[in-house]
C-alpha cells in the first residue's frame, strides 16, 4: 500500500527482460515466471492499478515469451492461475 499512499492510485510498467524464461539470454537472472505472476497478482489485489505500459515486444520475441507477458497482464488485471 506504499505505492498508493497519499494517492489515486498507481501507474506499473512490465518488460519480458525483467522475467527469468527458461534459454532466454534477455531475462537471465530476472525473476521468475511464478514470482510475476504473484507479483502482478498483488498489484490487482490491492485495487490501486490506474494504467500499465508493457514494452520490450519486438518481431524476434518467441511467442511462449509474449504469451506469458500477456498472462502477466491479465493477472494485474485480476485473472488468477491455478
Amino acid at each position: 500500500h506504499i505505492a498508493s499512499s497519499g494517492t489515486q492510485g498507481f501507474h506499473v510498467a512490465y518488460a519480458p527482460e525483467v522475467t527469468e524464461f527458461s534459454g532466454w539470454a534477455a531475462g537471465s537472472g530476472g525473476i521468475t515466471v511464478r514470482e510475476t505472476h504473484q507479483a502482478m497478482e498483488a498489484v490487482a489485489l490491492s485495487g490501486g492499478l490506474l494504467s500499465m505500459s508493457v514494452s520490450g515486444f519486438t518481431a524476434d520475441l518467441e511467442p511462449r515469451i509474449a504469451t506469458d507477458a500477456v498472462s502477466f497482464v491479465m493477472s494485474a488485471f485480476g485473472k488468477r492461475i491455478l
